[in-house]
């Protein structure tokens, strides 16, 4: 059952450096490794990065979600689904080149290492083409809590946000997890399709990050 004490809604223009504040802060250990691979972001990153964020929200139909504790009226989690569906009015599926044009590399921070950047952009959206094809789905970017606030359901309610959405569209559902996230995900019926690594040992580093590709099918295609 969600959490009475939690709240869910999308997230609000004026409320993007709330939002990148929690991202960042959750990321620091993980993400953040490749996305500022060669040190703190500065203020000026941070920035754009908020900016990003709000011209997501106002222009791009990027549906950010924020929970909030009733009590404490604190953003506590947060979390990126986008509708990916063809352009065409009516379309099954979107055309290749819509595809292609949604793997574009962004362009990297001033603090990125660009191989190791290109190196996880390539990784997710070489393994997205071959799963999604020209499908239209959800995909969930981004779920970040913030620590003290873990294991309240937070999590749960975003996730849940968005696969209602997908299942009234009929639609496949799509997130790459980590390891520890991926039992919270199957809960919600993702199902996992392939681990993959992003080996940084190339890069100087002596770790790799692992990630679990996971799909949830259209509502029409699950059994009851």
């Amino acid at each position: 059952m969600p959490n009475p004490n939690l709240n869910v809604s999308l997230l609000k223009p004026e409320e993007a450096e709330q939002y990148m504040r929690i991202r960042h802060q959750v990321f620091r250990s993980t993400v953040n490794k490749v996305l500022y691979s060669r040190g703190e972001p500065s203020q000026k990153t941070l920035d754009r990065v908020t900016e990003e964020i709000r011209d997501g929200v106002v222009n791009k139909g990027i549906l950010y979600l924020k929970c909030i504790d009733k009590s404490t009226g604190e953003m506590t989690a947060g979390a990126r689904w986008r509708c990916v569906k063809p352009k065409e009015e009516g379309a099954k599926e979107r055309t290749w080149e819509e595809v292609e044009a949604g793997f574009q590399l962004p362009e990297p921070y001033d603090e990125s290492d660009l191989e190791i950047f290109e190196g996880l952009h390539n990784l997710f959206t070489t393994n997205k083409r071959e799963i999604l094809g020209t499908r239209p789905h959800y995909v969930l970017d981004t779920l970040v809590t913030l620590p003290d606030h873990e294991r309240r359901g937070a999590g749960s309610m975003l996730v849940r946000w968005g696969c209602e959405r997908a299942d009234e569209a009929g639609v496949e559902a799509y997130l790459e997890a980590s390891i520890m996230g991926a039992p919270m995900y199957a809960r919600h019926g993702f199902e996992a399709v392939k681990e993959v690594d992003l080996d940084l040992s190339k890069f100087g580093d002596k770790e790799k990050m692992s990630f679990i590709l996971m799909l949830r099918p259209a509502k029409r295609e699950r059994t009851p």
